[in-house]
């Protein structure tokens, strides 16, 4: 019996860990882009305005950051992005307005010491699997969506 319980509590153990140290690297999706982070911003907000969405607010945290006096701060620019229909078929049910935390979507631009430019944002998919029925089919069409608007900027995206 205490082989029974040690292995139980060994194995609930080894369980949480193991989503304690993947969940953050499932939570995000992170690419590596083909432009510099101007130039992604750029066809990341094109790709989206011709695909029915708002970007209502690029964010520029390197301009934020340095007027705060904070200096050696590489490009990060945030963009807010917004499909009308998808917020409001989530928007228009009161059980499922929890997730206006989330919302608008966010896509990250940065750069990183050695030069690189990354896109970041939040696993989509994954997050629509969490959440179940209606958010799950909204978010499941925005990660659709989301993955065609970003599909020119990434690298090695076949």
């Amino acid at each position: 019996m205490k082989k029974y319980v040690f292995g139980l509590i060994t194995g609930i153990i080894l369980s949480v860990l193991s989503v304690w140290i993947l969940m953050p690297k499932l939570m995000l999706t992170i690419h590596e882009s083909k432009f510099n982070v101007d130039q992604t911003v750029s066809k990341i907000e094109k790709a989206a305005k011709s695909s029915g969405w708002q970007v209502p607010k690029v964010y520029n945290i390197q301009a934020s950051l340095q007027k705060a006096g904070h200096k050696n701060v590489l490009p990060i620019k945030i963009m807010s992005l917004c499909q009308a229909d998808h917020a409001y078929n989530i928007l228009k049910n009161d059980i499922d307005k929890k997730v206006t935390a989330i919302m608008p979507c966010r896509i990250g631009v940065y750069e990183d010491k050695d030069g690189k430019v990354f896109v970041s944002g939040m696993n989509m998919g994954l997050m629509s699997k969490m959440f179940g029925g209606n958010i799950a089919k909204v978010m499941s069409g925005v990660a659709e969506e989301e993955h065609r608007i970003l599909k020119d900027v990434i690298k090695n995206n076949d």
